[in-house]
């Protein structure tokens, strides 16, 4: 009776080790898996962070500062010429005979007529 009982007792307690160790070895797996992701994240971030340092500093530079001034105020330095390109916008075309015609008919020619 007394071994029945201390087998018992041992194999109740060598299952309770291996629950618990498979427990702790999944759980520590989960927390490698994590820290792996959140490395992989970091990284993410140093490099966006290098970008953003690098687009600061050249916006900080002169170079920046003087195409800005060029593109957005219009400025130019003495010597240059600005050219300047006209709108190719439908509204400042003279109007033709076209505009005269009825739009069914405009819509027939555009489906009928190649």
């Amino acid at each position: 009776m007394k071994r029945n009982f201390l087998l018992i007792a041992v194999v109740f307690l060598v299952l309770m080790i291996i629950v618990n160790s498979t427990k702790r070895i999944s759980s520590l797996r989960n927390t490698s898996k994590k820290v792996g992701e959140v490395e992989q994240q970091l990284e993410v971030l140093r490099r966006d962070n290098q970008n953003l340092k690098a687009e600061l500093e050249y916006k900080r530079g002169e170079e920046f500062k003087e195409a800005e001034i060029r593109n957005k105020l219009g400025m130019v330095k003495p010597g240059e010429a600005v050219v300047v390109l006209p709108n190719d916008n439908s509204e400042q075309q003279p109007q033709t005979k076209a505009e005269n015609i009825p739009n069914y008919i405009k819509w027939r020619n555009l489906f009928f007529r190649s």
